[in-house]
Parts: C-alpha cells; structure tokens; sequence
C-alpha cells in the first residue's frame, strides 16, 4: 500500500501542500483520535485539509461504545490491566538486559571476542522485545475469541458507518497524539480491514501503521528510558519503523546507541521523521533518495542515489 509519511506538524507544517498534492478532490476521512478529548478541537485539521475532512471521530466513538455497552467496557478494562502487567514486566527484563549490552559495550580488551557477545546480547533483546509482542498478540486474541466485538450491536454498528465513509472519501489523514489510544481505537473499529491508499500519516498516525510501534525517549524529564516493542502496529507498511520527534527524543550524537537501535530493530529499517520531511512509501519499493537513517555501523545515513 502506498503510504506517505510526514514529519511532525507543530513547527514545519508540510501536511496541507502535501494533502492538495495527493487528495487534490474530494472528500478525506480524518484520524486524529489520539487527541483523546480534543478530537472534536479540528477546525485547524479541517483547514489543513481544504475543508474537506470527514472526521471519523473515532475517539467519540470508542466512549459511545462503553455507554451502551457496559459489560464490553469493564471487559477492557481487565484487558487493559492485564496488558499493562506484561508490559511492566516486559519493561523489568529489558532494563537488565540493556544494562548487560551497556557492560559489553565497556569493555574493549579483546574486540573479536566483544563484537561476538555484543551481536548474542542484541539478539537477547531481540528474543525479549518478540516474546512481549506474542504475549499481547495472544491476550489480544483471547480477548477477541471471549467477547467477539464485531459481533457487538454497539461495536458493529459504528464499524458499519465508518467503513462507508471511508469507502466515500478519496483518502485517509491519520494526525498524532497519544499512540496508545490511536491505535486502540483503529483496532476497534476495525480500520486494519477498511484502509486505503492514499494514505498520509504524521507522529502516532505514522507509527500506528507500521508493523510495530516503538516507543523510545532518551531525554525523557524523567530520565532516559530505553526504546520498548510496545505493540503491532496496523502493517500499512513494511520494512520500516518510524522515529518521529527524534531530534528531541534521541541521543543524536550518540553513535554507538543510534547502531545498536539499528541492529536491535533489524531486519526493518529506522526511518527518521523529522520536521518538515516527507517519505513517499511505495508498497516494497526501497526509500527514497534523501531519507534519514539509523546505521548499524553507528550514527546516521543518508539514502543515495545507487
């Protein structure tokens, strides 16, 4: 699927030159339920649009559904509860297993030897960040198998009215927020089954559609955490892993941090989105002459011309 990726909007605003570029007619459907309560605040997301969006209010909906449907809401609320318990968990092991990386990265005395534990304590994290996606895929499924939502008057009815409003509109805008909520409610309303090209996605809209949402921050107020496998994304995309905000959420000058994210998230490529950038993602094509890169060699590349 043929996908566009943007920086963030805050401060180099390339949204609305690229929505007439791509949407040049008709109506666009508009995600920007990672607003949470201020979904609604949209009159400067519809003037980025051209006055043309049809908010899909997926936020608005998502409490609709707990109003009419009380036993579907406490059920994920448990949900929710026991995703956070692995999570916690997921966040214990992978602190340690970090500290080890951290350790061999120190000591040099003997390179050959080092590079070999360094590339076994990478595929560590690797096997830890696969093993929190499959406890949640599986919880997830559980979920599903028990209380069958799209079988759910109060759920099945808002998919039904979203899926024809998107089947109406000449494209999707997903904007970002809260990455957690977004992907929540696309997951509910059943958006992985009804997206369609063209697609344009900044912030958590272009971390929600990839195959797995990353959560990283290196400068946190709170001190540096390390970068989680929070979740599958929607897989609009392949083969890449959006870092947006990576100016003001990584170690730049870090190298050696920069390649061992590189080497952690591998085989997929992580793609920097800063602002003002636009990546045209063209189904299997490889990227685009001029986007950003982590190196697993360290530090970051530059996509040119072969």
């Amino acid at each position: 699927m043929n996908v566009t990726l943007l920086g963030p909007q805050r401060i180099a605003t390339t949204a609305r030159a690229t929505v007439r570029e791509i949407m040049p007619d008709g109506p666009i459907a508009a995600v920007n339920s990672g607003w949470q309560e201020r979904e609604s605040d949209d009159a400067e997301l519809d003037d980025v649009l051209g006055g043309r969006m049809r908010n899909l209010d997926l936020h608005k909906r998502w409490r609709e559904i707990h109003d009419r449907d009380p036993e579907y809401a406490a059920a994920e609320r448990r949900l929710d509860d026991l995703l956070d318990e692995i999570q916690a968990l997921y966040v214990v092991r992978l602190q340690h297993a970090m500290a080890a990386i951290e350790s061999v990265r120190r000591r040099r005395e003997v390179p050959a030897v080092q590079e070999e534990a360094l590339a076994d304590a990478v595929a560590s994290v690797q096997s830890l960040d696969q093993w929190h996606l499959r406890a949640v895929r599986e919880t997830r499924a559980e979920f599903r198998a028990a209380f069958r939502p799209g079988e759910r008057p109060a759920i099945a009815d808002h998919r039904a009215e979203v899926a024809t409003i998107v089947q109406d509109c000449a494209g999707i805008v997903l904007a970002g927020g809260h990455v957690g909520v977004l992907l929540r409610t696309l997951r509910v309303f059943d958006l992985d089954r009804v997206l369609k090209a063209p697609l344009i996605a900044w912030s958590a809209g272009a971390m929600a559609l990839a195959e797995q949402v990353i959560l990283y921050h290196d400068t946190a107020p709170q001190g540096p955490g390390q970068a989680e496998v929070y979740a599958e994304g929607l897989a609009a995309y392949r083969g890449v892993l959006p870092f947006p905000h990576a100016r003001r959420r990584l170690r730049l000058s870090d190298e050696g941090h920069l390649g061992l994210m590189a080497r952690r998230f591998a085989p997929r490529t992580c793609l920097l989105l800063a602002d003002g950038v636009r990546v045209n993602l063209v189904d299997e094509a490889p990227l685009p002459i001029g986007a950003r890169t982590l190196d697993p060699a360290g530090g970051i590349a530059t996509v040119d011309a072969a």
